[in-house]
């Protein structure tokens, strides 16, 4: 999410110069990050559910997968948003990199990887007692994974909108620097 707003530029110039609301904004980038993510994570744990030769850890992967998807897209709407960074503009040599940029890519990211694992704990803590004590707890880390996943990304959507909205000026300037 990080990545696409700050190569993005002339999507950013277009929302805000609008007036496109910034959940609106927010909103409409999680789209296709979700939908992809939805997929692969139903996918990919029936295969970790397979190759692990027992069909009741399935809930539980998608609990921690849903949980890493949904927390890391609701923390990256705020960040992304409070901590843009310039990228190399359309046309430009993909090599070419922004000096303007001052390490803000590496904090942004740090602190969205950071949140998403440290947030995600729980359901990863419920999936390791299914596994170790009993597989009713399965179904506490798929519920835990989507509760919390849930409430970051309506919270992230919500909160990263209001910054976006505050700070749409100073993000088309760094969607548009060089």
């Amino acid at each position: 999410l990080h990545n696409e707003m700050a190569l993005d530029s002339s999507a950013v110039w277009l929302h805000v110069s609008s007036g496109v609301p910034g959940w609106a904004d927010r909103l409409g980038r999680t789209v296709p990050i979700l939908l992809i993510g939805s997929v692969l994570i139903v996918g990919g744990s029936a295969l970790t559910a397979l190759v692990y030769g027992d069909w009741r850890v399935f809930p539980s992967v998608v609990g921690i997968g849903s949980s890493l998807l949904l927390v890391g897209v609701g923390l990256s709407s705020v960040v992304s948003a409070r901590l843009p960074y310039a990228a190399v503009l359309p046309g430009d040599s993909p090599f070419q990199q922004p000096q303007t940029s001052g390490g803000s890519a590496v904090l942004s990211q740090s602190i969205s990887l950071a949140g998403t694992i440290l947030l995600s704990v729980p359901t990863i803590w419920f999936a390791v007692r299914a596994i170790i004590e009993s597989p009713e707890w399965h179904l506490a880390a798929l519920a835990c994974g989507l509760g919390t996943g849930l409430v970051v990304l309506v919270l992230g959507v919500a909160v990263g909108g209001r910054v976006f909205t505050r700070r749409g000026p100073e993000i088309v300037g760094f969607a548009t620097s060089v």
